[in-house]
């Protein structure tokens, strides 16, 4: 994956749509200095090459029900870890997977609205149907700080 060079510009586009993703363009014309359709192509080739992307997030702690949880996973690979990845991130309920050092090959962060039963059914039944898991174990988060969340794509209502 090659990397794309950003100019103080863009970072400072970056900075503001992190601080407010809802900031009207003719606010950062102001903040910036710089013109709106300037503002407004940097934003979409932002966009076009997949390094910014503005979207809702919410508090987990303010749902009743909500867990969240890293589950970090032993996998047998064969040399094919990017795949058995691709296909860990597209499971439901899971908001990121990332391929780790250390004693675990995979770890993903699982969004689960409906409480434990469902992280159960997840850990116990999603992943091993998978049969590229060995080994799992499940950390819920306990209590978090700036823990604001996309949800994965699978849940439809909170």
């Amino acid at each position: 994956m090659e990397k794309t060079k950003l100019d103080a510009l863009d970072n400072e586009i970056i900075r503001l749509l992190t601080e407010n993703g809802r900031m009207p363009i003719g606010e950062m014309v102001k903040k910036l200095n710089v013109t709106y359709p300037t503002i407004r192509h940097r934003i979409s080739v932002l966009e076009k090459n997949g390094i910014l992307k503005v979207s809702g997030l919410i508090d987990p702690d303010k749902h009743p029900k909500m867990i969240t949880a890293l589950v970090a996973m032993s996998v047998r690979s064969a040399g094919k870890i990017d795949q058995i990845l691709d296909k860990i991130a597209e499971l439901p309920n899971v908001a990121w997977a990332a391929v780790v050092t250390g004693r675990y090959d995979i770890i993903a962060e699982v969004i689960c609205v409906e409480g434990k039963d469902e992280l159960y059914r997840f850990t116990s039944e999603t992943i091993l149907k998978m049969g590229n898991v060995i080994r799992s174990e499940t950390f819920i988060l306990m209590k978090s700080k700036n823990n604001w969340l996309g949800l994965p794509r699978s849940v439809e209502e909170i």
